[in-house]
């Protein structure tokens, strides 16, 4: 992205302040027709995306110069003459529906033909737009889908279609509300760009640091104090964010360099930071953009599934945690030194308590009340931002106007990156879901997963875990939820699945997918901050979010852990066998608990904490009697070699000795 000065900084800052208007106020009236909701959400898009994300990365980086650079690569600061030309094309066909969208919705087939060729610009800038700000595989998958859509009739079998022309194609892109102006765009618009704006205002009003300050004092007095402080970070900060990557780029920045200063390698540093991050996504009350697509889809409210996910996330929370705690053994990290561990007088800042407790209280209150969830995220923003300006500190000039100005900066980095990126990616994957429909292929595919799985639903779930993942190894969370959940998800109720638990275990994998090699992309970031080898932080990333590739199972097998059916005890239960099976599988999984382990107390361990997973009374009990097993082996068992040969203790690393006099100490962490 360009760091833009002069007027062009300027231009964007006026597009910045119209969109945070028209966003906010929208949210708290109410939104207007799809059609012009999104055509005038996705106008700012175009605008921001073309001035800002120059046509090459790497062109600009080695500065061209002379009529090459003013033509197409502009500079570091300014966009060049193809980027306003692409501007102007991009917004133009949105501005025409925002003044005509009454009578074209009105009066469906009735349209010029110059309507279609706006059509095929906006197309081709939308592909353009998502190509600079999340690269070529989603442009490319909706390449693919389109020449399907085209050449369909040319296939043979069961995968051809009746095909479609051109100009039928151009007509449902642009001119109903089943092409771009459809769910997603009108999602994106209408509810997830207030989140969107939420989170970065709540970390620029202090939440995140009293999220920091709470982490540090509760993981800090855990065994591998470091690593805990990043996941507890990582999942309340994750629950503003809903962004794997942004939450390793913005928590990771200080939580993996204060890991390894307190004795984490560089591999277990980054892959603590990269499953914690990950987990970001499916912690409510703010959960990932595709959680407010999946209560789209399904046609319930965002509540119902935030209430479903709690149990799963604190569960994957637990397992990442116990991966940690034993981590730290195998490696001597011990807890935080107790200087280094905030007071309980620090932690009761009146201030610091307002802006956290008051808005987050007010957004769940408001869920809970069933309003609309864009109406309870604009009052938590304009709630967070009165009490920041105004109560944020001394009210002098200088002061306020210091407060004002970490707004706006707030509002600025949240509409040009992440709300652009998205709305250009939504609308663009949008033209997928619709073709998807169109031409058939999601019954087809579901029929093909039907019949390969029979009536055997296990099989089909990992034919549907697989393709969720390698879908969102190559496109972000929601883009992946999204397309996976239109292919695969009437699979899955076909073979009588119900829809909740079938579409969380689909975005549980596509989240999943940010970790999962080759293409990790949470993993990629983690290790840019950190070195290391990439392979091995993957792997260690995989070990500890195990939770993440095995509670989905659950949600279709024990739907009780979704809060949906079950008695209060037998979730309650539930919940207490996998957070004891999770513990003693990383035990396994890793080769430490009191000690390092031999071969089989680890088998003992992974195989216990398996048949505890299954939570019933059969498996519980056989479950318990092999964890006790190994136990009473890891215990009492001899070093013996071969049959019960254990690895030589680490040395313990010593804390008290570090040096945090200067500015890099645990106690100055800050979101920026």
């Amino acid at each position: 992205m360009r760091a833009l000065t002069g007027v062009w900084k300027w231009i964007v800052i006026a597009i910045t302040g119209m969109a945070v208007t028209f966003i906010v106020f929208t949210s708290l009236w109410r939104p207007f027709h799809p059609a012009l909701q999104g055509a005038v959400v996705l106008t700012f898009g175009m605008l921001v995306v073309f001035i800002n994300y120059p046509i090459s990365k790497s062109a600009l980086t080695r500065n061209p110069s002379g009529s090459a650079a003013m033509l197409l690569y502009g500079s570091g600061n300014a966009p060049s003459l193809l980027d306003i030309i692409f501007t102007v094309l991009g917004t133009a066909p949105c501005i025409f529906i925002i003044f005509n969208w009454e009578p074209i919705v009105s009066n469906p087939l009735t349209y010029e033909t110059y309507y279609l060729v706006l059509g095929a610009i906006l197309f081709i800038m939308l592909v353009e737009a998502t190509r600079r700000t999340l690269g070529n595989i989603v442009p490319i998958v909706v390449s693919l889908f389109i020449a399907y859509a085209l050449l369909g009739h040319l296939l043979p079998g069961e995968l051809g279609h009746a095909g479609y022309g051109l100009e039928e194609l151009l007509y449902i892109f642009y001119l109903t509300t089943e092409g771009v102006w459809g769910l997603l765009t009108d999602l994106t618009s209408r509810l997830i760009a207030i989140f969107i704006l939420l989170g970065p205002i709540l970390f620029a009003c202090g939440v995140g640091n009293t999220f920091i300050k709470w982490s540090r004092f509760t993981g800090g007095r855990i065994r591998g104090g470091a690593g805990q402080i990043a996941l507890l970070s990582s999942a309340g900060l994750g629950m503003l964010s809903g962004s794997s990557v942004a939450n390793v780029a913005t928590t990771g920045t200080f939580t993996i360099p204060t890991m390894k200063k307190l004795g984490y390698n560089d591999e277990i540093a980054a892959a603590t930071e990269a499953s914690a991050s990950s987990g970001g996504q499916i912690m409510p009350p703010i959960m990932g953009a595709g959680a407010f697509v999946m209560a789209e889809l399904l046609g319930i409210k965002y509540m119902e599934i935030m209430f479903a996910a709690i149990i799963p996330a604190i569960c994957y929370f637990m397992g990442i945690g116990s991966g940690i705690y034993v981590l730290a053994g195998k490696y001597g990290l011990g807890k935080l030194p107790a200087k280094l561990i905030p007071k309980w007088a620090d932690l009761f800042d009146p201030r610091e308590l307002m802006n956290t407790v008051i808005p987050i209280g007010i957004l769940i209150y408001l869920l809970v009340q069933y309003m609309p969830p864009q109406t309870c995220a604009g009052w938590a923003l304009v709630s967070s931002l009165v009490i920041f300006i105004f109560m944020g500190g001394p009210l002098k000039r200088q002061e306020t106007t210091k407060r004002v100005t970490i707004s706006l900066q707030a509002f600025y980095k949240a509409v040009n990156g992440a709300l652009v990126m998205l709305i250009v990616m939504m609308s663009c994957v949008q033209v997928v879901v619709t073709l998807i429909n169109a031409t058939g292929l999601g019954v087809k595919i579901s029929e093909f997963i039907v019949n390969l799985a029979g009536t055997n639903a296990f099989l089909a779930l990992v034919a549907v875990m697989i393709v969720a993942i390698i879908l969102g190894m190559g496109m972000s969370t929601t883009a992946a939820y999204v397309i996976a959940a239109s292919a695969l998800g009437p699979a899955l109720v076909t073979l009588g699945l119900p829809g909740l638990p079938s579409h969380l275990f689909i975005f549980y994998f596509a989240i999943a997918a940010g970790i999962t090699p080759p293409v990790c992309v949470a993993v990629f970031t983690a290790r840019a901050i950190s070195g290391g080898s990439w392979v091995r932080i993957a792997m260690i990333s995989m070990g500890l979010s195990l939770g993440g590739y095995i509670i989905p199972y659950f949600f279709i097998y024990q739907p009780a852990i979704l809060m949906q059916g079950g008695t209060f005890l037998g979730t309650i239960w539930i919940m207490i066998t996998v957070a004891i099976a999770m513990f003693f599988i990383e035990a396994g999984v890793f080769g430490y608990f009191l000690k390092p382990t031999s071969i089989p107390e680890r088998v003992l361990f992974i195989i216990g904490g398996l048949f505890l997973l299954s939570s019933t009374l059969v498996s519980d009990i056989v479950g318990i009697a092999l964890v006790g097993v190994g136990i009473l082996c890891h215990i009492y068992t001899p070093n013996i070699p071969f049959l019960s040969s254990r690895p030589e203790e680490l040395p313990r690393v010593n804390l008290e000795d570090i040096d945090w006099t200067g500015e890099d100490s645990i106690a100055n962490m800050k979101v920026s």
